[in-house]
């Protein structure tokens, strides 16, 4: 089998790995973040505690230009501005409503930012929600609610912000990124939980789909799979799973679900986000359609 090679005369090929080396060398030297000069939407931004918040914060930490938070509540919204915009500067950070089923509202959002920031380098589908019922006590309208949250929202943000991740490799040589949060739920079955689960499968294709048809754009489109990571979301799932009888306490749900992994703990939302800053950065320029499982080895069961 011949092995695949760059396009290209061998010359052409040479420059271009050239090109990237030196970027990645400059920034070291330079004492950069690995986000130097980058802007980000991440969605489902807006709660203290949970991975979208955490992101936003790492992407800062690492040099991001511009980070563009969203969510559809606001009742946090001024504090956590002022405690970001505290640690960050008030010209980096910004938290906007948006309602992520919507595409006129993908738009908005759009346009403020590139009115603002000039453009696009990292789109993060983070926003989610969860019903928790199996099958049978599932209706149809709660699982259409929760598709389009966790399955629709991710269709509508790479359809609207493809064309301008494109637009990235004029300034960074890995070009645009698209990162869907999409959780251990995507490859491990729930009875009691089959909306969350299905809509996070349904976003793996959608990933793979993504990466195939932008490759050519030099958008690369990869998965983050967490574990049991403990945010708002998951504490109240846990209280969930304790009401419906299948634990005594949260402590005990969380312990049981953390010891079905070979390291037998549970995450933390800036954990989680390390992964994102990798497949953000120029480091995962060579990674498209890949699923990080951060999920403490869960995903060796399955």
């Amino acid at each position: 089998m011949t092995a695949r090679r760059c396009k290209g005369s061998t010359r052409t090929c040479d420059a271009r790995r050239g090109i990237v080396l030196k970027a990645l060398d400059d920034q070291e030297e330079a004492g950069m973040g690995r986000l130097d000069g980058k802007v980000a939407i991440v969605t489902g931004a807006g709660r203290e505690g949970n991975i979208g918040l955490a992101i936003c914060e790492a992407f800062l930490r690492e040099g991001a230009s511009a980070v563009i938070g969203t969510d559809l509540r606001t009742d946090e919204a001024d504090q956590i501005r002022a405690r970001v915009e505290a640690s960050f500067g008030p010209l980096r950070f910004r938290l906007l409503e948006q309602d992520v089923t919507r595409q006129d509202d993908w738009e908005r959002v759009i346009k403020a930012t590139v009115g603002e920031f000039g453009g696009l380098d990292v789109l993060v589908n983070n926003a989610g929600i969860s019903i928790h019922a199996g099958i049978i006590d599932t209706s149809l309208e709660d699982l259409r609610k929760v598709m389009a949250v966790n399955h629709d929202a991710l269709f509508l943000g790479m359809k609207v912000c493809a064309p301008l991740l494109a637009e990235t490799v004029r300034r960074f040589p890995g070009g645009g990124s698209i990162i869907n949060n999409l959780s251990m739920a995507s490859y491990m079955p729930n009875a009691n939980n089959i909306g969350y689960h299905v809509s996070k499968a349904a976003g793996r294709m959608l990933t793979l789909c993504g990466a195939v048809e932008f490759g050519p754009m030099k958008v690369r489109v990869n998965s983050v799979h967490p574990g049991l990571t403990m945010t708002p979301l998951i504490r109240d799932g846990l209280n969930d799973y304790v009401a419906a009888g299948l634990w005594e306490t949260p402590e005990a749900a969380e312990a049981a679900i953390a010891g079905m992994g070979p390291l037998g703990i549970s995450s933390q939302p800036e954990d989680t986000a390390h992964a994102f800053v990798y497949l953000a950065s120029e480091e995962s320029r060579f990674v498209t359609g890949t699923s990080i499982y951060h999920d403490g080895g869960i995903g060796q069961r399955y």
